[in-house]
């Protein structure tokens, strides 16, 4: 069996109700809340989090409309220094949980931010502010995993800062009640490309066995909310999934990291079409698989065999997961134009070819 390292960075509480726990945690303390739009507002959260820091006598701030974008991130960690601010709460999606760790960091780190997000530096274990993270969009486990993406638009660059961990995740299913339909589908099928991005090619039985499993239980819990969107039981298992993808808990006998390239190639229609995360990464991901098994076929056919029964050739499998997402609810291509020279200078570092990388993006195409 291959050498592993389990981490235990994060503690992670389930909650029905989080109320409690948040008011323990934030007492007489002064308090960021960091969120996106609107959505904290229509499912509790924001009045959930704001009550519990007045009960225990704290100062509540916030810094709405934050997001992943690194100019935003510098104006939240200029609030912090501003106010003297000593908790970081993120409540949202991916962007809005990144953005949050990337502001707790930050406020002791903030000079040379982005080296730590260009890989130059390793923040695992420096200094940050404390920090609560609460997915209220289950899917990208950021909640529970070591990376923060951010992105630069005045120069078109991105990167991951890897080593910034909450001090707690906090997992509550009701907040994801005030999702659309395909919303609601966008947390499963995330879920799911992330879990097997961690499971395809790990050589270690147990996590294999393990990652299998999630990723059954997460689709069957997408299939059960699009008959039953009220099932919290059914968001509870994905929000539980995404946790599990970036815990490192899976994939620990991974030799080789081919199926993480996932992440570099759905940056491409981020950049071209504006495309969000979610559509990027759901949307490629079958696709990617059909170029990868030229690479790793066998690795991508059992993963197939075991994760959804698919047998025979790659190509019928690529086309059946393509018709499964669809049929989940979300749109599985692009509208607008492209070329493989735009394809190519958008900056990503992937392990395919650049005819290899323009064929996926294009395949995808409407």
């Amino acid at each position: 069996m291959k050498d592993f390292q389990l981490r235990n960075d994060t503690r992670l509480l389930f909650r029905d109700d989080p109320s409690g726990d948040l008011e323990n945690l934030t007492k007489g303390k002064k308090v960021l809340f960091v969120y996106g739009g609107g959505s904290v507002h229509k499912n509790g959260c924001y009045e959930d989090v704001k009550k519990a820091v007045s009960s225990g006598s704290g100062e509540f701030y916030e810094f709405g409309n934050s997001s992943r974008e690194f100019a935003v991130i510098e104006k939240g960690i200029q609030l912090v220094k501003e106010k003297g601010l000593e908790l970081i709460i993120g409540a949202g999606g991916a962007s809005i949980m990144d953005s949050a760790k990337l502001i707790a960091f930050g406020a002791f780190h903030g000079d040379d931010l982005w080296d730590y997000v260009k890989g130059r530096k390793n923040p695992y274990g420096l200094e940050k502010l404390p920090l609560i993270l609460m997915p209220t969009y289950p899917s990208s486990g950021s909640e529970y995993g070591l990376g923060a993406v951010s992105a630069d638009s005045r120069t078109n660059d991105f990167g991951t800062a890897y080593g910034i961990a909450a001090d707690t995740a906090i997992l509550t299913p009701k907040y994801s009640l005030s999702l659309s339909p395909e919303m609601t589908a966008y947390t499963g099928l995330v879920t799911l490309v992330q879990l097997s991005a961690s499971t395809i090619g790990d050589r270690n039985p147990v996590s294999y066995d393990a990652g299998i499993s999630v990723i059954r239980n997460v689709l069957k819990a997408a299939e059960q909310l699009r008959d039953n969107p009220n099932d919290t039981d059914a968001r509870g298992v994905i929000l539980y999934g995404a946790s599990i993808s970036t815990s490192g808990r899976l994939g620990l006998g991974k030799t080789e990291n081919y199926a993480y390239d996932i992440y570099e190639l759905e940056f491409i229609p981020e950049v071209l079409f504006g495309s969000s995360y979610r559509k990027s990464l759901t949307t490629l991901f079958p696709r990617f698989l059909k170029v990868m098994a030229g690479y790793h076929e066998e690795d991508i056919r059992a993963y197939f065999a075991d994760a959804f029964g698919y047998h025979g050739e790659i190509a019928e499998s690529v086309q059946k997961m393509t018709d499964l997402f669809s049929g989940l609810g979300v749109d599985m291509y692009f509208d607008g134009e492209v070329s493989k020279e735009r394809i190519s200078q958008v900056p990503i570092e992937s392990m395919l070819d650049q005819n290899e990388i323009s064929d996926i993006i294009i395949n995808a195409m409407r």
